[in-house]
């Protein structure tokens, strides 16, 4: 059983366009061209591992009446919710997607405000929870109202009971995670290329600071980057990795991420190599770009994927 911690999930508003243009009027064709689907980080890798056949639990906060709306998307896709309800209606996400650019434009809502007591409640059901799994994703932003340490709190929980934790966040919070040390840190640099205070993009640099924080972090084992579809570079004490699948064609950017950690989570879990686990996770995110959806919708495409994907190693 995976247990997959959103705490400032949302709905999200997906519109397909042809051709964007600010100060126009654009009126969409199809039903197919307007999605409206569960999301946050943590929310979309609950709904690949349960495409995947993964036993799911999904926590967080909601509230109001889109809260609900989010909780019965997830129970739809085959996925238990278990998500403390708040204050104030969970937010709603714009995606624009212009097929003919190839360009995404997201507008984020700002979100709920959480209350102390709300948090407390949430940490002592998260206690709980820890019981009935083996492992635990933590993704996405934090609300308002929840300060930056609930980090170490929720890692520190899991680890004492065993639980490996996978955290997925923005990398200002990776000094943080280095503190309470998760099984794999996965900085979310789609917007901001700043890691431990300098910029870092490109595969040298993504080596480098991946060896630096596993040297620093004793109890981490995993470093990726993901938000360069063509080269994807995962970092491990002995080796790094450079993942790039071949002949991209990428109709959607939304997921990609999402989908390539929930394919390295499933993987992992059924005990693969470390090769087959990135290689699994690369088609994964490949099988995503190629459909025009939030997340995989055929699983068998991913192994049909596998022999597209190259994996150079690094010997450090």
């Amino acid at each position: 059983m995976i247990l997959t911690v959103t705490l400032n999930p949302a709905i999200d508003k997906i519109l397909i366009l042809d051709s964007f243009e600010v100060h126009k009027l654009h009126r969409l064709e199809t039903s197919e061209m307007s999605m409206v689907a569960a999301g946050g980080k943590g929310v979309n890798i609950a709904q690949t591992l349960a495409k995947l056949g993964d036993e799911v639990i999904a926590s967080g906060f909601a509230g109001e009446h889109t809260g609900h709306l989010l909780c019965d998307a997830i129970r739809h896709a085959g996925i238990t919710t278990n998500f403390i309800f708040t204050q104030g209606p969970t937010r709603t996400n714009i995606s624009i997607l212009d097929r003919k650019n190839e360009t995404l434009t997201e507008i984020n809502d700002f979100g709920q405000e959480i209350p102390a007591g709300d948090i407390q409640f949430f940490m002592e059901n998260y206690e709980r929870l820890l019981t009935r799994v083996d492992l635990v994703v933590i993704a996405g932003s934090l609300p308002r109202g929840v300060e930056s340490d609930i980090f170490i709190e929720l890692i520190a929980k899991a680890s004492e009971l065993g639980k490996k934790v996978v955290v997925h966040t923005a990398p200002k919070y990776t000094e943080l995670l280095m503190q309470a040390q998760p099984f794999v840190i996965n900085p979310d640099m789609r917007s901001n290329h700043t890691l431990l205070g300098k910029e870092v993009d490109g595969i040298e640099q993504f080596m480098e600071v991946g060896r630096h924080i596993l040297k620093e972090c004793p109890r981490t084992e995993f470093i990726i980057f993901t938000h360069r579809l063509e080269n994807v570079v995962a970092v491990t004490r002995q080796k790094g990795y450079i993942l790039r699948p071949r002949n991209l064609n990428i109709v959607n950017m939304l997921g990609y991420g999402d989908s390539f950690l929930g394919g390295f989570i499933h993987a992992h879990a059924q005990n693969q190599s470390v090769v087959d686990a990135l290689r699994y996770a690369s088609a994964a995110g490949l099988t995503n770009v190629e459909q025009l959806c939030k997340e995989v919708q055929d699983v068998k495409l991913i192994n049909a994927n596998l022999s597209r994907i190259e994996i150079e190693e690094v010997v450090f």
